[in-house]
């Protein structure tokens, strides 16, 4: 009889049990946060593309325009053409070029890939980012 209170009322092995379940715990938080920065490291990227194509659209520039009234607005197919051109070849992009005479916009997204959240079955997330950019010209004097 004494010999199964003492079973009964024994502690042992019940620290193997909750550190086993604090480690699942400990492995999830790990991950998320790798993850997360994975696909914030991901985004990042993808806006400095979304950028630099709204850049080379911007660069683009009416030159019939500006030689006839000194006005500086976008070719408009040119710009598209390019920022276009930019975006297909960083790979599979999703993106949507926007162009009005003084502006060029451009939206991309894509799927961003995952480590740990692949383990239940997130094996990726969609980033977007967007960027425009206007034409610039020469510096002006303030005096003029």
């Amino acid at each position: 009889m004494n010999d199964l209170f003492r079973r009964l009322h024994d502690d042992e092995g019940q620290v193997l049990v909750m550190v086993a379940l604090m480690m699942v715990g400990v492995v999830s938080v790990v991950g998320l946060v790798s993850d997360g920065g994975l696909v914030f490291a991901q985004r990042r990227d993808l806006q400095n593309v979304a950028d630099a194509a709204a850049a080379a659209g911007a660069m683009q520039i009416d030159e019939a325009a500006y030689r006839e009234a000194g006005t500086v607005l976008l070719d408009e197919q040119q710009a598209r053409d390019v920022a276009a051109s930019y975006l297909e070849g960083e790979g599979d992009l999703e993106y949507v070029v926007f162009v009005l005479p003084a502006r060029i916009e451009v939206s991309v997204s894509r799927q961003a890939s995952t480590g740990f959240l692949r383990v239940i079955g997130i094996n990726g997330v969609e980033v977007s980012a967007i960027a425009s950019a206007e034409p610039r010209f020469g510096v002006e004097s303030a005096g003029q």
